[in-house]
C-alpha cells in the first residue's frame, strides 16, 4: 500500500469549493502529472478524475457554499503518483458506491451520475479515510501507477 512508502512532495494548494475553480483545479493537476512523466492523454484524464472529485465535494459535501477550502496535495514515489484531497465538508465515502448498470443507465437517458464511476475506471488505487479525533480532515487518495505513463 502507498502509505507505507516513502513519499516525495511535489506540491500543496488550496481552491476554494467554488466550481470557478475546477477549471484551475485541472490545469494544476495536469501539470504536476505531466512533471513526473505522464503522457498528455494520462495527464488530462488524472486531472479530469481529480475534478470530478471535487466536483462532488462542492456540490454534495458543500452544498454549493463557496465559503470553504479544498486542500490538494500531490506527490510520487518510486511506483505511484499520489493525489490527496482533503476537506471538511460532510464525510462521503466514494469506494462504497457501487458500480453502474451501464445498459440501465443509457437505457433511462440519465444525465450524470457517473463521476465516481470515472475516477474508479481512471486511478488505480483510491483510499478514503472520514475526518475523525486523529484526522481533522476528510482524505480522499487518488493514487496512478507511474507504470502506466502513457
Amino acid at each position: 500500500m502507498t502509505n507505507n512508502i516513502l513519499n516525495s512532495k511535489i506540491n500543496d494548494y488550496q481552491f476554494q469549493t467554488d466550481y470557478i475553480y475546477l477549471e484551475d483545479i485541472r490545469r494544476t493537476i495536469n501539470l504536476d502529472a505531466l512533471s513526473v512523466g505522464f503522457s498528455e492523454e494520462v495527464a488530462s484524464y488524472i486531472a479530469m478524475a481529480v475534478d470530478e472529485a471535487c466536483t462532488n465535494l462542492i456540490r454534495y459535501s458543500f452544498n454549493l457554499d463557496p465559503n470553504n477550502q479544498i486542500l490538494i496535495e500531490t506527490q510520487f514515489d518510486s511506483k505511484s503518483f499520489i493525489i490527496k484531497i482533503k476537506d471538511s465538508g460532510k464525510p462521503f465515502n466514494p469506494t462504497e458506491v457501487n458500480e453502474p448498470d451501464m445498459l440501465e443507465y443509457f437505457k433511462s437517458f440519465k444525465r450524470g451520475g457517473l463521476g465516481i464511476h470515472i475516477i474508479k475506471k481512471i486511478m488505480d488505487e483510491i483510499i478514503y479515510i472520514p475526518s475523525d479525533t486523529k484526522n481533522s480532515m476528510n482524505t480522499l487518495t487518488l493514487v496512478k501507477s507511474l507504470h502506466n505513463l502513457n
